[in-house]
């Protein structure tokens, strides 16, 4: 099935701007009238047919539409016209289903400000900022943000970042928010108020130069405990003689190979134990997510997920207008189900025989949840340690717009592969959470891999003591 084998890769780059206020390129607008009607009523017909998820909407489609209309029509420019189709499809609430490109005319120049900023139980913090940057401010460490750009800080996230981001659950959503909370118009400022950590309110007014001034050689503090992140796909580091694999995304088809390079490694060494990190992983290709899934199974094959899809039939909607057994089509609501694959394993795949822990979080997307469908109900799996994954997969339908400008809809819910439950409203879920506090972040632990740690070495003590007792 050539769906399965759909690129799917998440930007985490700078979403567009976030701002109270807006400010037009300087590159005419190229779409007309006619053009804006057109591309959002394609939107529509195309999320009306097609959307997967559409018996998961708390709103009705055909409202939406109309009242999106109303500001297109009257949208001044590219830049205000991309940003309603962006509202709309984000009202969908899918992280695989937004507008991903659009020509130039309907960009703004975006940067983010010299701090990160997390969500953290409810609320949002300055997490980190950049060392020997004149306009960082070492006091704005751990301090809650509490006001922006004159809005409390839940309001103004509510009123103009959650709008702006696309994500198949509230958590996603918000933790992106948190992420992106600062950024905008490249070179304007964000001010806003904080409570230090000693209790103090501070003002800030920063300025969004991030990427202007960045350099290769920038520091960010506090340093992760951890530095493994790296921009290549797979890194394979040591420590104790446990394996730590780093896969950053399942895309190009040569990732398969540097998957190969390192289990030959791994296995070769005969280590104590593994750790996969797949936090962060935005997916690829499922066919070479397949890769690492076969390096857990000590089987000939392996399972891949089934599929859940719409039905459109014309008949079936017109008998829907007075037979019950006929009203999914009525309601554009029928749906269904595609079987699962099994996926036979190349010959010289050498299985793991070592404990294995695997790692992900919110930023676990695509084809790496493709992969995490795949061995949640797996007999013997490793186990998963971190937080429930971003919720979003399926093979999206590539809308073409007019002036070059491109989107894409859901159009699968995957079958876990044993059980043929629909994977869908949340992530996975890890069978032991961890989840940073503020006090982590601000020391750059890595709670997660320190479980992951102790839960290896935990198995091979169990391991030895029965070995022993069996023995005497």
């Amino acid at each position: 099935m050539t769906y399965k084998r759909i690129a799917i890769i998440i930007m985490t780059g700078v979403l567009p701007y976030l701002g109270t206020f807006s400010q037009t390129m300087s590159e005419k607008s190229i779409n007309t009238l006619e053009d804006k009607i057109y591309g959002l009523s394609l939107l529509w017909s195309e999320v009306k047919y097609n959307f997967v998820n559409i018996d998961h909407l708390d709103f009705d489609l055909d409202s939406l539409y109309r009242e999106t209309m109303k500001r297109v029509i009257n949208t001044k420019d590219d830049i205000a016209y991309y940003k309603e189709l962006d509202i709309f499809l984000n009202r969908l609430n899918d992280a695989h289903t937004n507008l991903f490109d659009y020509p130039e005319s309907g960009y703004e120049e975006t940067d983010y400000p010299n701090y990160g900023t997390k969500y953290i139980d409810g609320k949002y913090y300055f997490i980190k900022y950049k060392k020997d940057c004149p306009y960082s401010d070492p006091n704005l460490l751990g301090a809650e943000i509490v006001e922006i750009d004159g809005f409390p800080t839940d309001q103004y996230v509510e009123k103009f970042v959650m709008p702006r981001i696309t994500g198949s659950t509230l958590k996603y959503r918000l933790n992106q928010a948190g992420r992106l909370l600062l950024n905008g118009l490249e070179g304007s400022s964000i001010c806003g108020k904080a409570i230090c950590r000693d209790g103090k309110m501070k003002t800030f007014d920063i300025v969004r130069n991030g990427e202007a001034i960045r350099k290769n050689n920038d520091v960010w503090l506090p340093e992760d405990e951890y530095s493994f992140h790296t921009s290549e796909a797979v890194t394979l580091n040591w420590k104790d003689n446990i394996a730590f694999l780093n896969i950053r995304r399942f895309i190009p088809k040569s990732v398969c190979n540097d998957i190969d390079k390192a289990m030959a490694e791994i296995n070769a060494r005969q280590c104590r134990g593994v750790i996969i990190d797949l936090r962060g992983n935005g997916g690829g290709r499922t066919d070479v997510a397949w890769r690492l899934q076969m390096y857990l199974t000590q089987g000939d094959t392996i399972r891949s997920f089934g599929a859940q899809t719409r039905i459109n039939s014309g008949y079936g909607r017109a008998q829907g207008n007075y037979r019950e057994e006929y009203k999914d089509f009525y309601l554009y609501k029928a749906y269904k189900n595609e079987p699962i694959e099994l996926i036979t394993k190349p010959k010289g795949i050498k299985a793991l025989s070592c404990p294995v822990a695997i790692l992900i979080d919110n930023n676990s997307f695509s084809a790496c949840e493709d992969f995490l469908i795949n061995i949640y109900e797996m007999p013997d799996r490793p186990v998963l340690i971190g937080e429930e994954t971003a919720g979003s997969t399926g093979a999206p339908l590539v809308i073409e717009l007019p002036h070059d400008a491109v989107a894409r809809i859901c159009t699968i819910r995957p079958l876990f592969p044993y059980s043929m439950k629909p994977f869908v409203g949340k992530g996975i879920l890890p069978d032991i959470e961890i989840i940073p506090t503020l006090e982590d972040c601000l020391t750059g632990k890595d709670i997660a891999i320190q479980k992951a740690i102790n839960y290896i070495n935990n198995h091979l003590t169990k391991n030895q003591n029965y070995e022993r007792k069996k023995n005497n």
